[in-house]
Parts: C-alpha cells; sequence; structure tokens
C-alpha cells in the first residue's frame, strides 16, 4: 500500500497575524489546525505535525509533533523538512511526503488522490503541487520521499525558500479548479473572511 506522511507546517512566525501562532486561532470555534488535519487525515497514512510553540496543544490534536532541530531554526517551512531529513518517520517508511499549511481549512477532499495521481503518471517527476486560477500553491506540494534527503544541503548552501527549493527539482503543477478550497488565514483580514463563509 503507498504510504503517504501529511506533514501539517504549524512552525512559523506569524508576523502577518502580528506574530500569533496562526495553527491555534479559532475557526467557528476551533483551531485553524484541526480544520486543516481533519481535512487530511483521511487522505494520509501517517500524520505529522511541525510546531515550535505551543506544544501541548498542538499534541491536544491527535498527532506526533516534531519541532525543528536547532541547527534550522528560523528557516521558514524548509526547516520542518530538513529536520524530518534527519531523523526517521514516526511510523513505516513513507513513500511521499505530503505539505500542507495550518491555515488553510477548506483543503480539497481529493488533494493528495489529485496530486497522486499526477506524480505517478510520470516517473520522471519528483514532486507536484496545486494551482488554480489565482496562482500556485507551493505549501501543498506532494513530493517523493526520496527527494527530502536534498533540503538539508540546500539551506547549507544559503537556500531558503520553498519555491527556491522546488525550482531545483523537477516539478509539475496540477490545475484544480476551486480557488477557494485553498483560502488561507494569513492574516486577521482574511481570517475573518473565512470566518463569514
Amino acid at each position: 500500500m503507498t504510504q503517504v506522511l501529511g506533514l501539517l507546517l504549524a512552525g512559523g512566525e506569524g508576523r502577518r497575524m502580528g506574530g500569533l501562532d496562526k495553527g491555534q486561532l479559532l475557526l467557528q470555534g476551533r483551531p485553524l489546525a484541526q480544520h486543516v488535519l481533519q481535512r487530511l487525515q483521511p487522505q494520509v497514512q501517517q500524520l505529522l505535525i511541525s510546531a515550535n510553540r505551543h506544544l501541548p496543544q498542538y499534541a491536544a490534536l491527535g498527532a506526533p509533533v516534531q519541532t525543528d532541530a536547532p541547527a534550522w531554526q528560523g528557516m521558514g517551512p524548509l526547516a520542518a523538512l530538513a529536520t524530518l531529513a534527519g531523523q526517521a518517520a514516526p511510523g513505516p517508511a513513507p513513500d511521499y511526503l505530503q505539505l500542507v499549511p495550518c491555515d488553510t481549512p477548506h483543503l480539497p477532499a481529493d488533494l493528495v488522490a489529485q496530486l497522486l495521481q499526477r506524480l505517478q503518471q510520470d516517473p520522471s517527476l519528483e514532486l507536484v503541487y496545486p494551482s488554480t486560477k489565482e496562482g500556485v500553491q507551493p505549501a501543498c506540494l506532494l513530493a517523493q520521499w526520496s527527494i527530502v534527503a536534498s533540503v538539508p544541503g540546500y539551506l547549507t548552501q544559503g537556500g531558503r525558500s520553498l519555491r527556491g527549493w522546488i525550482a531545483t527539482r523537477r516539478a509539475a503543477v496540477v490545475p484544480f479548479a476551486a480557488a477557494a478550497d485553498f483560502a488561507n488565514a494569513n492574516d486577521p483580514q482574511t481570517l475573518a473572511r473565512l470566518e463569514q463563509h
């Protein structure tokens, strides 16, 4: 059986939220991260949360919590991947890694299935990520597990951006029809709009 490890990215500094921990902000009375996990859980075989504060609250959501290794702290979402590359996954060795940000509560129910289909159709690809009419969603990428090992080297050489790392790999986009499925609450105004919907 194909093993997909879902990694929820909740380790950021929340600068556009005034330094608040986005994954712990409430939407309809529940933390944003909980909404995302409920969307992702049926689609993957294993779950892991990357967080650097409020660890007991994240652990209460029911998945193992990983903090960024000291060498990678402050290096954005790639810090979570570099940390993961340096240790064994929590369960059976995964075939693929699915990233999701903690502030996208309406992720499509077929996110993993669509990305996996594209990746398996073309064996030359190393990773794929969604695109909508509003742009690309690199933080929702699905990658071959084997390429996660390249992240520490990319960071060591001074690379910092997720898009920059993607540019070093064989990647493709997968079109998704509903841009609203990827709406993310990365500032107070967007969170308020999501609350209204």
